[in-house]
């Protein structure tokens, strides 16, 4: 199966089998290393917020690190505010900071080849 296709079929099993989506929302590290069979490590969380039909989902940013101008975190965050506005369903993700996209990349190009890797935790996270 390509990559493409694994992410695709992910998908739809979240979408169509409640046992895959229950692990899922449970404990989404451990569900997501089972299915494409390897995960990046590192010091990071990944929280799953189920999609229903009769709830808006809002993303709140994190709050400042301490000492920074309040100002300029606002410039910040709301120069990237996104409405994904679906009503048929949205599957992604939401990345706060330049790390974690490379953690994301990393993984997804470890699951696009099947989980093969020499180290999972050799990653090029971090850049």
């Amino acid at each position: 199966m390509s990559g493409a296709d694994r992410f695709t079929e992910h998908y739809r099993l979240l979408s169509t089998d409640p046992a895959m989506r229950a692990q899922l929302l449970a404990d989404p590290k451990a569900a997501l290393a089972a299915y494409f069979g390897a995960l990046i490590e590192g010091d990071y969380r990944i929280e799953v917020i189920e999609q229903r039909p009769d709830t808006i989902t809002a993303v709140v940013p994190a709050p400042p690190e301490p000492g920074v101008d309040p100002a300029a975190r606002r410039a910040d965050v709301s120069g990237r505010v996104y409405d994904m506005l679906h009503s048929s369903g949205i599957g992604g993700y939401l990345i706060p900071n330049e790390t974690l996209t490379w953690v994301l990349r990393d993984m997804r190009a470890l699951w696009a080849a099947d989980g093969v890797t020499g180290d999972a935790d050799n990653s090029t996270s971090g850049r």
